[in-house]
């Protein structure tokens, strides 16, 4: 299956160069073969484009491999939590971090508290990062370190992730390189060719990724977010600068950046020819968000392809304006399925059917792509296409039906429509002279269930014509 409208299918595909060299039957493409030409009997598989994540965070990821893991399944509750806290802290030298991801207060049952993990830890400081990595859980010690007042009892620190990442400090650079190339293998084992880092970063902090791709231990095509006021620098064809992130947050006081420094933003970032991507969760995120676009001379957005990172609530009136501003939606259908029971616990009637639309926002004319947001959920790209044609939670649940999509336009999302949102429109299709980024899977996904295509089979990936990945 090309996902290419002029040849939608064909028996056959010719690589060479890197690159497609021809679609077509057997006999049309012989002549293209040589003596030392590799022929691959794909025995009834389906032959795929690379997919395409838009939106997962690489560094967070390959931290995950050195940090505790708080999300994961044996962690039932949090005596589960304090004893992996404990173990964790064992191992590590006494005037080390304790550092955790993914932790999910839903799933425990509630939050641990700074004594709880002051306890635990053996004396080290302690940052547990919650699962939507805009809060952490400190320890009584790190909260200290931090200069918070005496009192505090939860440990809860919101709003203040980029102070917390700085006092805990990076990881050593080769731990961080060997997450990195863990990562790739990982992405690309489930058939993955291309991402992009929302992690707005600079070239110069790019500096680890840059080298395990030298090394040839991360083979992954790359298009690495920028924050605003940063220059677009020299890309390459695995690595390239992507869309400015501005992030957006809401808070008890309202959103941080105010409204009016959010439209100076995006007017800075679109007028220095940027692609611009926002962060936007809530409807009043989207409302401060869409008439920032609107004050923008139609010039500055025409062609541009403007991003709206996640829109994880949209009420009716917002699609038409979405549509008119010209703006790229990349929805995460993958939290429908790994969150749902909860929103569906938060929200009532109507709007439910506001969360993470699709079908709805394609028939207003508005252009998707799907995302993971990796580490929040897993980075499993066929998970997202699943819950994007099911809309099914993993307990069963309905969670908006009318915004079902059909398998074609699914798979679109991780594919062709990504690709459209990373201005990189020769990547997401098989044709002639596009990058020979390939998989190959079981089963066939406009065929299939939802259910089994979540569970898809990678056999092979291929990245530039190369193998990155076998079974």
């Amino acid at each position: 299956m090309t996902l290419d409208p002029r040849r939608p299918t064909a028996r056959t595909i010719a690589l060479g160069g890197g690159r497609v060299l021809a679609v077509g039957t057997s006999s049309e493409l012989r002549t293209l073969a040589g003596p030392r030409t590799e022929r691959i009997d794909c025995r009834g598989s389906t032959v795929l484009p690379g997919l395409i994540d838009p939106h997962l965070h690489l560094f967070a990821l390959a931290a995950g491999h050195a940090h505790l893991n708080c999300g994961a399944p044996h962690l039932r509750g949090i005596g589960d939590l304090l004893a992996a806290v404990r173990a964790h802290a064992r191992r590590l030298p006494a005037d080390a971090w304790v550092r955790g991801d993914g932790l999910d207060d839903v799933r425990l049952g509630r939050l641990p508290t700074a004594a709880e993990l002051e306890r635990a830890s053996l004396g080290r400081p302690v940052r547990l990062r919650h699962r939507s990595r805009h809060a952490s859980v400190l320890s009584s010690g790190a909260l200290h370190r931090l200069g918070v007042g005496r009192g505090i009892q939860s440990g809860l620190v919101a709003g203040r992730e980029a102070a917390l990442t700085r006092m805990v400090g990076p990881l050593p650079v080769d731990e961080l390189c060997a997450g990195l190339a863990t990562v790739g293998r990982e992405l690309t084992s489930v058939g993955l060719t291309t991402v992009a880092d929302a992690t707005p970063r600079s070239h110069r902090a790019l500096a680890p990724l840059r080298r395990v791709m030298d090394e040839g231990s991360f083979l992954l095509r790359v298009h690495a977010m920028r924050p605003p006021g940063s220059r677009a620098w020299r890309g390459s064809p695995r690595l390239a600068p992507g869309a400015v992130k501005i992030m957006v947050e809401e808070t008890p006081r309202g959103l941080v950046p105010a409204p009016p420094t959010i439209a100076r933003l995006v007017h800075a970032a679109a007028a220095s020819g940027a692609q611009v991507a926002v962060h936007c969760l809530g409807a009043p995120t989207l409302v401060a968000v869409l008439a920032a676009f609107a004050g923008l001379p139609a010039a500055a957005r025409a062609g541009q392809r403007h991003r709206l990172e996640h829109v994880a609530e949209c009420p009716p009136p917002l699609m038409a304006r979405i549509a008119r501003l010209g703006l790229t939606v990349v929805t995460n259908p993958a939290f429908v399925y790994w969150r749902g029971d909860v929103y569906w616990q938060e929200t009532r009637g109507a709007a439910r059917a506001w969360l993470y639309r699709a079908r709805s926002l394609a028939r207003t004319g508005i252009r998707l792509a799907g995302a993971s947001d990796a580490p929040v959920v897993p980075a499993n790209p066929w998970v997202g296409i699943a819950a994007a044609r099911s809309r099914r939670t993993r307990d069963g649940r309905l969670l908006g039906a009318s915004e079902r999509l059909g398998a074609a336009a699914a798979l679109d999302l991780f594919t062709s429509g990504a690709a459209f949102a990373l201005r990189a429109d020769m990547l997401g299709r098989l044709a002639p002279g596009a990058p020979a980024d390939v998989v190959i899977v079981d089963p066939d996904p406009l065929a299939a269930p939802p259910d089994e295509v979540a569970d898809t089979r990678v056999g092979l990936t291929l990245i530039g014509g190369e193998r990155v990945w076998s079974r």
